[in-house]
């Protein structure tokens, strides 16, 4: 029996099963955590394919890139149009016909404010380099919010809102702007748009703004969104409007210094619940 003991010492211990487990979740844990960073704290709207409020399309969700155009020279101002110069021809073009579309905005023609807000929806759609700067230099940011309040109007709100979104995507200054303008409040009101598209085009808007930096997360917690975003994570909502309000709630939660905690604390038993989610995506932010 000695022998038998001494040669049973000698064999490799066998994985214990608990063990194996907890090193499972462990390494499932560090997974999510590392694609969580690996996430952008904005996202631009891109895609075009569905349906939206009023026959308007419905954004496809696309990871933005921020602008990276070289400047002109040092002593080109560096959030000035001139300090991104555009050399592709079909941008060139494209930027050429934007006083046609200002003056549209501008107008008192409500079809001409959804048609031209549409083609600044689009311009500052594409995936690389969108003209963000050219477009907020044309004075068209301030029309886009007073559209937001356009309640009879949800094609219009939608397609504002989305254009705001999408310069709320690229750099601080550009998410400043749309501060500036008054945009937040009118969001926070908007998560209780009784239009699913509106509403949902809020909930990204939002998460962009308050992506940005502590400063801009605290000043949108501040400002009442938590309460109507929660609102928005239920068992009956549409899969991308879980996904992007979980990445927004994740937006309202992370950072540092921390948000003060009052102003997170509602958001814990939902975030209860979301852990327990099938969705990849909702599982990753939620986490």
């Amino acid at each position: 029996m000695a022998d038998f003991n001494e040669r049973k010492k000698a064999f490799k211990k066998g994985v214990d099963q608990d063990d194996a487990r907890r090193r499972r979740e462990e390494s499932t844990i560090q997974i999510r955590k590392s694609k969580k960073e690996d996430r952008l704290s904005k996202r631009r709207v891109g895609g075009f394919a569905n349906a939206g409020a009023g026959g308007a399309a419905v954004p496809a969700v696309m990871q933005g890139q921020e602008a990276s155009l070289v400047p002109v020279s040092p002593s080109t101002p560096p959030g000035s149009a001139q300090a991104h110069p555009v050399t592709d021809p079909q941008m060139m073009a494209r930027l050429q016909e934007l006083p046609r579309f200002v003056a549209g905005v501008m107008s008192a023609d409500p079809a001409q404010h959804l048609e031209c807000t549409t083609h600044f929806r689009k311009l500052l759609s594409i995936e690389r380099n969108p003209p963000i700067q050219q477009v907020i230099e044309t004075g068209v940011v301030p029309r886009f919010v007073e559209f937001l309040n356009v309640d009879g109007n949800p094609p219009l709100q939608f397609e504002a809102a989305w254009a705001l979104t999408n310069i709320a995507s690229g750099t601080s200054d550009h998410t400043r702007v749309v501060i500036e303008t008054g945009a937040v409040a009118i969001f926070v009101r908007l998560l209780s748009s009784p239009n699913d598209d509106v509403r949902e085009q809020a909930v990204w808007a939002l998460g962009n703004i308050a992506g940005d930096s502590p400063v801009c997360r605290n000043l949108v917690l501040e400002a009442g969104a938590m309460h109507p975003l929660l609102q928005q994570l239920t068992e009956n909502s549409k899969l991308s409007m879980l996904r992007n309000a979980t990445w927004t709630l994740s937006n309202f939660c992370r950072g540092k210094p921390q948000p003060n905690f009052d102003l997170v604390r509602p958001a814990l038993p939902t975030l209860a619940q979301l852990i327990y989610s099938q969705d990849d995506d909702v599982l990753t932010d939620a986490c």
